[in-house]
């Protein structure tokens, strides 16, 4: 048996042989041909219409996290998204923001092949993405929906983008660094959200009476 490095960009070939060679695994027929539209029912994790396969799949986790931070939090009022539980605490108001400003960073990084925020986006979402101090002095005052709007807007570039993509360039994109691809950049966005989507929970079961 070959013991190379695996190529990534075999991937979705190799997925497919692999599945029918595993008997009791093996993926239904055209599994991949059955799309879920974009205002499918979030709960439905899958290939999307527009999306190559595995892009698709990755944006229906993307939304199903960010619905997940906005719906936990949608009863809270202004001054309980800017509670602040500590002197080492951030907002849960900054905290949404600040994921607002991890997907962007991400379409700069993955999409532009940049290093970091172009200047635009750095003057823009810098104090967000960096919490701390600035952003508790200055992220606050503002109703549920301004984060989602944020959310929302950002989203769509994300999916717009994406949609010019395909799977090779997801499964693409190593860098020197980590040695990570397109495909784990956007997961570690994905992972983002659910991981501060706790945060957020441990604050808010914490505010005052």
């Amino acid at each position: 048996m070959e013991t190379g490095k695996f190529n990534r960009r075999n991937f979705i070939g190799t997925l497919g042989i692999s599945a029918i060679g595993a008997g009791s695994l093996v993926l239904p027929r055209n599994s991949f041909a059955a799309k879920f539209p974009e205002d499918r029912n979030l709960n439905h994790i899958g290939p999307m219409e527009g999306y190559t396969p595995q892009i698709g799949a990755l944006v229906s986790m993307l939304d199903w996290v960010s619905n997940s931070v906005i719906s936990y939090n949608k009863k809270l009022t202004v001054e309980q998204l800017d509670y602040i539980h500590d002197k080492d605490s951030n907002s849960i108001g900054s905290l949404m923001l600040h994921l607002v400003a991890t997907e962007v960073i991400y379409q700069d990084l993955t999409f532009h092949n940049l290093e970091d925020f172009t200047p635009e986006n750095k003057a823009k979402w810098n104090i967000a993405m960096d919490l701390g101090e600035d952003a508790r002095n200055q992220i606050k005052g503002n109703p549920l929906s301004y984060y989602k709007e944020a959310m929302e807007s950002v989203r769509e570039v994300t999916k717009a983008e994406m949609k010019k993509r395909d799977d090779a360039w997801l499964l693409s994109g190593e860098t020197k660094d980590w040695d990570w691809n397109n495909y784990c950049k956007w997961f570690h966005v994905t992972e983002h959200f659910a991981n501060h989507r706790g945060q957020m929970t441990w604050y808010a079961k914490r505010l005052p009476k």
